[in-house]
């Protein structure tokens, strides 16, 4: 695949993820969340089996539940709730801006971004494959005024040959996940 039309391709999913984040922010967000705490009521009429108190103006409705013969009614505190489950990732695609390659040290540069994230915290991996052989790394992102930025990530392995390399940019950090896979760089 050309260089620039991965590159076209990446901007434009990566517009894409952007707009359906935003999205979800907008329509998770306006959702009002249904109230959890209880309503009071008055209920002037008794249960079924129970015992009411006197119907005194102004006194309050009491009630006693109908126990069955051989049991008893007991005062066991409600189960906590369940925690809320944990928030989903919001999907990113890293977008490869450069690759360079020195045949004197074998070292394979590739540089990424994340693109409409900006957080501090994130990792960012590559990963070069050429048939079985494979070659990666992690690096720490680093948080810019409009992205993401993984930076020069240099891979320097004696396992590089000459060769079409499939590179793979994986970013992950508590709020967000992506990779891209279609990258291809030649070592001459």
């Amino acid at each position: 695949m050309k260089r620039a039309s991965v590159i076209g391709w990446s901007v434009a999913a990566g517009g894409v993820v952007v707009v359906g984040v935003v999205a979800w922010a907008v329509l998770t967000l306006s959702d009002d969340p249904p109230s959890s705490s209880p309503s009071a009521t008055s209920s002037s009429s008794p249960t079924p089996g129970g015992s009411v108190s006197d119907d005194v103006p102004g006194s309050p409705v009491t009630t006693t539940p109908p126990t069955s013969p051989g049991s008893s009614a007991s005062s066991a505190p409600a189960p906590d709730p369940a925690p809320d489950p944990a928030p989903s990732l919001a999907a990113v695609v890293p977008l490869v801006t450069f690759d360079q390659w020195d045949a004197g040290s074998g070292t394979l540069t590739v540089g990424a971004t994340v693109p409409g994230v900006v957080e501090a915290g994130g990792t960012c991996s590559v990963t070069a494959r050429n048939g079985g052989l494979t070659v990666d790394g992690s690096f720490a992102a680093v948080a810019s005024a409009s992205s993401t930025d993984c930076g020069s990530m240099a891979l320097q392995s004696s396992t590089f040959t000459p060769g079409t390399w499939s590179v793979s940019v994986t970013y992950a950090s508590a709020t967000s996940t992506g990779s891209v896979d279609d990258y291809e760089v030649t070592i001459p």
